[in-house]
C-alpha cells in the first residue's frame, strides 16, 4: 500500500475537507462537476501543484474525462522530482488517499512489461495529486502510476509504446494522464523575470509556444521550443509519453481547455504555469 505523501499539504488531509476542496476546484474552474455527454478522452495533460493554485485548471481535464465516459483504469505518468528509484518506475501498489484506496490495475501494470519500482513513488507528489479528482467521480476506477526520471524524447517514445501496447493487449478502457506543471519563474526558481513583465506574463510567454506545438502533435517541436526559450516545464517527458501512447490508440485532436499561472491566484515575484489539455 502506498500511503499519501502530500495530504494535508498539497490538498486537505481529511475526507470531508478534500471533498469540499475538489468541489471548489470544479466550481472555480469549469463551473460544474456534473458530467454531460461529450467526446471520449484518450489522454490528459494535468498540473500537479497545490489544489489552491492548479486545482481549478486540473478540474477542466477531469470533467472532460467524465463527459466522455469514465474509464475503468487510469495510467498516470509523472516526473520524478526526488531522484529515487529507476529511470522509469512502474508502481504495482494500491494508492491510499483521504477518499479511500485506489486499487492497482495489476493486469495492466504487468502488461506494460517493466519491473515494479515502488521506491520512485514513496515521496513523489506528481501522480498522487491526480487521484482524488478521479476518485471524486468513482472509487471503482483503478490506477497504474509511472514515474519518469529520464525525460528524453527517446524515453518518452519507449514508454508510450509500452503503454499503448498494454492498453491494446488487455483491451482495457483506459485514460492516460500526463502530470506536469509548466514554467517555474522568479528568483526563487533561479529564473529571473525580465523588467517590464510580471511573473505570470513571463511564464505564459515561455509556455504558449511549447503548448502550441503540443496542440499540433509536434513533440520534437515542443522539445525544441522548450530548449530555445528556457521553458521549465517539469514533465515534458510524461507529456510526450502520453502523446505517443494516445496517438497509437487513435487520438488525432488536442484541445487546450485552460491555462493559468499561480500569479493569477496570488500575484508575486514568482509564478508557475498550469495547463489542461485533452486528447481525443
Amino acid at each position: 500500500m502506498r500511503h499519501p505523501a502530500v495530504a494535508g499539504m498539497f490538498y486537505p488531509g481529511s475526507e470531508r475537507g478534500l471533498i469540499k476542496e475538489v468541489q471548489r476546484c470544479f466550481k472555480k474552474g469549469p463551473g460544474r462537476n456534473t458530467p454531460r455527454t461529450g467526446q471520449k478522452v484518450i489522454g490528459i495533460v494535468s498540473p500537479h501543484a497545490g489544489y489552491t493554485y492548479s486545482g481549478p485548471t486540473a478540474a477542466f481535464g477531469f470533467l472532460a474525462m467524465a463527459d466522455g465516459g469514465l474509464p475503468d483504469s487510469v495510467i498516470v505518468i509523472g516526473p520524478n522530482h526526488h531522484g529515487l528509484g529507476e529511470e522509469i518506475g512502474v508502481s504495482f501498489d494500491d494508492f491510499s488517499t483521504p477518499l479511500g484506496i485506489m486499487k492497482s490495475d495489476s493486469i495492466l501494470a504487468d502488461a506494460i512489461g517493466l519491473p515494479p519500482d515502488e521506491l520512485s513513488h514513496v515521496s513523489e507528489h506528481s501522480m498522487e495529486v491526480q487521484l482524488p479528482f478521479v476518485q471524486s467521480f468513482s472509487t471503482d476506477i483503478k490506477q497504474v502510476c509511472i514515474s519518469m526520471m529520464d525525460q528524453s524524447l527517446a524515453a518518452a517514445e519507449f514508454l508510450g509504446e509500452k503503454v499503448a501496447n498494454a492498453v491494446q493487449t488487455t483491451d482495457k478502457n483506459t485514460l492516460i494522464i500526463a502530470s506536469s506543471d509548466f514554467t517555474h519563474c522568479g528568483n526563487n526558481y533561479g529564473y529571473p523575470v525580465p523588467k517590464g513583465m510580471n511573473a505570470g506574463e513571463f511564464a505564459r510567454s515561455r509556455d504558449m509556444p511549447v503548448i502550441d506545438r503540443l496542440l499540433q502533435f509536434d513533440l520534437q517541436g515542443a522539445f525544441n521550443e522548450k530548449r530555445k526559450l528556457g521553458t521549465t516545464a517539469c514533465g515534458l517527458g510524461p507529456i510526450a509519453a502520453m502523446y505517443f501512447a494516445s496517438r497509437k490508440l487513435g487520438a488525432n485532436n488536442a484541445e487546450l481547455l485552460d491555462y493559468t499561472t499561480s500569479y493569477d491566484i496570488s500575484p508575486a515575484s514568482s509564478a508557475v504555469g498550469y495547463a489542461s489539455i485533452v486528447l481525443h
